[in-house]
């Protein structure tokens, strides 16, 4: 529902339902108070003329407004053909009726077809009794039904959709004008119930901290601390609920959870089971806890039914893939031998569920892990360049006398003159990336479990002048050193984001530079390569060096 809203003598547009955190931008680039209060004008409904008829020119409540617009966008053609006959037939200009005539479309059958009598009297009974076998409705006598229907209905309502009929389904008023009734419009995490007084307020996981000041409002309440507050949700198991509600009152930490909720909803189907074995075996104590393992699940690997130097020996040179088997040379193998080598060197613990193998450098789990024997040392992070070749092209060109004008054909911008729009490309990087890239950069999307994603904690692609000529640059953070093997995997990662991944899309992107527009690649360089600056021979750049891991 595309809404056209005139409110303090300005016209602006806003798509409605929508969520909190598009009402809250709305507002504050209106410069209005984003409250349980706030009132706009709806100008223009864009979903139909129905839509527009119905709540074009009227001042409603925002937050109904929006209510509203959720409880329409889950109707069907049906429904929604009902709620505008009731709205017509009631002559409502309410939105509190508006909401309540959501939830009672069941009450009326609308009729614009009457050709088939027998299936118009088993939709109405269908509408009706809500859900009937097909048997049963198979057996109906539609006719007898409809003529049932004719007879208590003396006076049936004519709309411009169809003639409305009222069946014996009682009208209920679910919608008392202050605190909306729990609805869940889209997928969440879980539902949280706010009561007051008898009355109460549903917050759906993930939520923003404006609507948790919103249900406050409406239910009278200055803090949460004033009200009866319960969590419940499919989503997360038991034990990770009890991990991240033990201790401080849960009201004192909804938002914390709701933080949770949504960095959880990211994860995986691997991911997911790892965070719950994590919690069982590190037992955390607090919400802070919890949310440190589950932005740390990269630099776990948790090998199931491992429970001894043998087993581990035995999986990792047989099924783990990074060996080629042959089983004919399994009596002369010593895979208890191995799997202590392997031990000795790794930071790992056996548990109940199998091994876990820990790969990073976070002190903030550091008393966690200790308790079940691995321990973790601090370390120095620091910054790791990788330079790569540009090439860039544009389809402008020069005349004689200095103008630029169009061409049909590509043309090579060179390095040296590339230099000159250093800050033009830097500016266009750093809009091409996304919010999901904020905490890891392009490490989010390393798909590995093991010591290259613990070790480097984030990376992104820059440029940079080298020697007069702009070159594209990785920058890598690094919780700890890479060795040889290390470089070559992440070199690797780089190269295919490059390529395939961040670098595709960029070089589609025009970057506006000195009166003509340029595209930039990452990789179609004829003599591209990944270099350190070592291997360039400029100077290394300056580590940043900082204690402490992730």
């Amino acid at each position: 529902m595309n809404i056209r809203i005139k409110t303090l003598n300005c016209m602006t547009g806003l798509e409605l339902p929508c969520r909190e955190e598009k009402i809250a931008e709305f507002c504050n680039n209106l410069g209005i108070t984003n409250n349980s209060q706030t009132e706009v004008t709806v100008d223009y409904v864009y979903l139909n003329d129905r839509a527009n008829a119905l709540l074009s020119g009227r001042t409603y409540n925002l937050d109904k407004l929006n209510y509203l617009a959720k409880r329409l966008d889950s109707f069907d053609k049906s429904e929604l053909t009902t709620f505008y006959a009731i709205a017509y037939s009631e002559k409502t200009k309410s939105i509190d009726s508006l909401i309540n005539h959501t939830f009672n479309t069941h009450c009326y059958s609308v009729v614009s077809d009457f050709s088939n009598l027998d299936a118009v009297g088993k939709d109405m009974y269908l509408t009706e009794q809500q859900a009937v076998s097909a048997d049963v409705l198979e057996q109906l006598n539609g006719i007898a039904y409809f003529q049932s229907v004719i007879e208590s209905n003396v006076n049936p309502t004519v709309t411009p959709y169809g003639i409305l009929y009222r069946n014996k389904n009682e009208y209920e008023q679910m919608y008392d004008g202050s605190h909306f009734p729990h609805y869940e419009w889209d997928e969440n995490m879980g539902t949280v119930t706010i009561g007051k007084n008898g009355f109460h307020e549903f917050l759906y996981f993930p939520f923003a901290d404006t609507e948790l000041n919103k249900a406050l409002e409406r239910l009278g309440a200055t803090s949460t601390s004033e009200c009866d507050v319960e969590i419940d949700s499919e989503f997360l198991t038991d034990q990770v609920l009890a991990a991240i509600t033990e201790g401080e009152p849960i009201e004192n930490k909804l938002m914390q959870l709701s933080y949770f909720s949504e960095k959880y909803a990211e994860l995986g189907t691997r991911e997911k089971p790892q965070l719950d074995t994590l919690v069982e075996f590190l037992e955390p104590r607090t919400v802070k806890d919890v949310n440190v393992i589950m932005n740390s699940l990269h630099e776990f690997e948790i090998f199931h039914g491992i429970h001894t130097a043998k087993d581990y020996g035995r999986y990792m040179i047989i099924d783990s893939g990074h060996f080629e088997y042959d089983e004919n040379l399994e009596e002369y193998i010593d895979f208890e031998k191995y799997g202590s080598h392997r031990l000795k060197w790794e930071n790992g613990a056996f548990i109940d569920q199998g091994y876990i193998l820990y790969h990073g450098y976070n002190m903030e789990l550091a008393d966690m892990l200790s308790e079940i024997g691995i321990e973790v040392e601090p370390q120095e992070t620091q910054t790791l360049k990788l330079y790569m070749p540009l090439r860039a092209t544009t389809y402008y060109d020069e005349n004689d006398y200095g103008d630029l004008y169009q061409v049909d054909f590509e043309t090579e911008v060179y390095p040296e003159e590339l230099a000159e729009y250093e800050d033009e490309i830097l500016e266009a990087i750093t809009n091409n990336r996304l919010p999901e890239e904020k905490e890891r950069g392009l490490m989010k999307y390393y798909g590995n479990n093991d010591s290259v994603n613990a070790k480097v904690k984030c990376y992104d692609f820059s440029v940079e002048n080298v020697r007069g000529n702009l070159m594209g640059v990785a920058t890598l953070v690094l919780n700890a050193p890479l060795n040889d093997k290390e470089i070559e995997k992440i070199k690797e990662q780089i190269s295919g984001q490059a390529s395939d991944g961040w670098g595709e899309g960029f070089e589609q992107r025009e970057i506006k530079c000195n009166g003509k527009e340029i595209y930039v690649s990452f990789w179609q360089s004829k003599n591209w390569g990944l270099h350190t600056a070592e291997e360039l021979g400029i100077a290394q750049p300056q580590q940043e060096l900082a204690m402490g891991g992730i």
